[in-house]
């Protein structure tokens, strides 16, 4: 990958990741792996885990309250993750290709649910009724909401219409912009600046500034942003889950770090281009600051005496950007 920006690979070895969600209570990402149809969790204290349901040919992740929906892609329906398995949300009508429903997206609590094949997009609530649906599009693939207040429109990526369109509060849709060859997944910065990922040329977009954050990636779908504002980004034929850092990132020592007893763990601080905002050591759990973090690329903390095998540090730094979460493994 090629970019103006820092980039970090939170996760390698994944079996096709997809589509993605930025859980806001812990900091972690979840990834559809659509080869394995596992649902693979990246970040906390072990890094990488997988969930225990399995969803063939996983797509799209949305959540709605406490509630993680996914999209199935295979069986043409969007199922509701639960304690012991999976419950079908809604069934829709397959196609003899296979190429289903893809993205999905939770807004006005409910879901916003692409029948790709069929060129219509169906708001769904929580009991699986459709209450609305709009047609005439190619093949909606993306779906972006704005849950956390941003401004602009809804916005719909269409894969074979080479176009991002946006949504009318009152029905309908426009045109955003076009020639956006195979585009598959659409969000709105902070700025309002839209982005999309363009598989075949693999290509991150700024779609609003007609330039690229980043080339080269390898057959890019999922996109989204960690609670820093960083770029979140699936490279599926890389296997990987990549970080664009726009604001800052917190780099982490490897798992199961040996400590000396009172020893103090460097915690490297990666800021991109032209961020300086100000970082405050928010929640901290299993340590002590040592040394806080400041304009430096670097902050300490002292573990606690660790009496079990492993044990874990967890906190959370606050900027102007948002808030980043940080977990590692330490022994004595």
């Amino acid at each position: 990958m090629v970019s103006a920006n820092p980039v970090l690979v939170l996760a390698a070895g994944l079996n096709g990741p997809d589509d993605l969600l930025y859980l806001e209570s812990d900091g972690t990402v979840l990834v559809g792996e659509h080869g394995s149809g596992r649902i693979a969790k990246v970040g906390g204290p072990s890094r990488l885990t997988r969930l225990r349901q399995v969803i063939p040919e996983a797509e799209g992740i949305a959540q709605v309250g406490n509630t993680i929906y996914v999209a199935d892609q295979l069986h043409a329906r969007v199922v509701a993750l639960t304690a012991t398995g999976v419950r079908t949300l809604i069934q829709l009508q397959p196609v003899p290709s296979g190429e289903n429903l893809d993205g999905i997206a939770s807004g006005s609590g409910g879901l916003i649910i692409p029948d790709s094949p069929h060129g219509t997009l169906l708001f769904v609530d929580t009991s699986g009724h459709v209450t609305a649906r709009q047609s005439g599009f190619s093949r909606p693939a993306g779906v972006w909401t704005n849950p956390d207040g941003r401004g602009g429109p809804w916005l719909v990526a269409d894969e074979n219409a080479s176009a991002i369109f946006g949504l009318m509060n009152a029905g309908g849709h426009y045109l955003v912009a076009g020639n956006l060859p195979g585009v598959d997944d659409v969000v709105r910065d902070a700025r309002g600046h839209i982005l999309a990922t363009l598989p075949g040329l693999g290509a991150l977009r700024d779609v609003t500034s007609g330039r690229d954050i980043a080339r080269g990636l390898q057959n890019p779908q999922g996109l989204g942003f960690d609670g820093a504002q960083n770029i979140l980004v699936t490279e599926s034929d890389a296997g990987r889950l990549d970080l664009i850092v726009k604001t800052f990132a917190i780099q982490l020592p490897a798992p199961a770090v040996r400590l000396a007893p009172g020893q103090p763990v460097c915690l490297g601080i990666l800021r991109a281009p032209g961020f300086n905002g100000s970082l405050v050591v928010q929640r901290i759990t299993g340590a002590s600051l040592y040394v806080p973090p400041s304009g430096a690329a670097s902050f300490e903390v002292v573990p606690e005496p660790c009496s079990q095998a492993v044990c874990t540090v967890s906190l959370v730094l606050d900027s102007p950007a948002g808030s980043a979460f940080a977990s590692f493994t330490y022994r004595d």
